[in-house]
């Protein structure tokens, strides 16, 4: 019994990724680690801090094991999704993560300031773990992939508190928070797009049989021949007619005194 091939669009999904599918994945991974340390400012108490009064431990709780705690949640969805479809996964997860960065930049309290750095974790666990998965699945150098991503992202969780620093010093924390809103879109418009690219690239290769199931045609057979033609036609003599095939014999001649010439006498019928 011949095997049943899979659907068009297990196929797909199952298929590795090309490289440019990780653009979108990984910007929002990036900018995730830097929401993590943007709160901080190397060698002096954060703006944060001082905004909302916050003692070193309250910031520790609310700004920073909040954001960890959420991400951790959610990392397995995003592993798990991402690896069936990860433009799917990854872009719910960063509209969160810009509703989270609204809330936390915009926050008039403590517990607005929890709630938005909670819901940003849970967008940046989901991105997170699309990353790994889309990884996992990329076509060519994954090494290499996954070296760029690491270290742009220690990059930016390192450079996180200087910017806060710099931007808090001339304007606002909160203006240095909402700043990485312009990251996100960027990490949108990039998955949009390549999700995009992948779709029409998958319906051009792919031409899905009735009812969704694409049996492979059959091999071209030679015409079957036949096996008559291949032997000459008897040759039989055309019939003839058996009268005309029959011996001629000539006519017997008699001679003329064995018949009489003269008539015979007439009888009278009363006698």
């Amino acid at each position: 019994m011949a095997a049943i091939p899979p659907t068009g669009n297990h196929a797909v999904s199952e298929a590795g990724l090309p490289w440019w599918m990780l653009i979108g994945p990984g910007i929002a991974t990036i900018t995730s680690l830097f929401l993590l340390t943007s709160v901080y400012e190397y060698g002096r108490p954060s703006h944060v801090m001082i905004e909302f009064g916050l003692m070193p431990r309250e910031f520790l709780l609310m700004v920073i094991v909040s954001y960890l705690v959420a991400a951790a949640m959610t990392f397995a969805v995003g592993f798990l999704l991402g690896g069936r479809s990860p433009i799917a996964s990854v872009l719910p997860a960063l509209g969160v993560t810009v509703a989270g960065v609204l809330l936390t930049s915009f926050a008039s309290g403590g517990a607005m300031l929890l709630a938005g750095r909670a819901i940003s974790g849970l967008g940046a666990g989901v991105a997170l773990g699309v990353t790994v998965a889309v990884l996992r699945r990329v076509q060519g150098p994954r090494a290499v992939a996954a070296t760029v991503v690491a270290v742009l992202g220690v990059l930016a969780a390192v450079a996180a508190p200087f910017v806060n620093s710099a931007i808090s010093e001339m304007l606002s924390f909160r203006l240095a928070h909402l700043t990485t809103v312009l990251f996100l879109f960027a990490a949108i418009f990039a998955g949009a797009v390549s999700g995009i690219a992948r779709t029409a690239g998958a319906g051009r290769t792919a031409r899905p049989a009735p009812y969704g199931m694409p049996y492979p045609s059959p091999p071209p057979y030679p015409a079957p021949q036949n096996p008559v033609a291949q032997y000459p036609a008897p040759q039989y003599p055309v019939a003839q007619n058996p009268i005309s095939q029959a011996p001629q014999y000539p006519a017997t001649q008699y001679p003329a005194s064995q018949h009489p010439a003269g008539p015979y006498p007439t009888q009278n019928p009363g006698r």
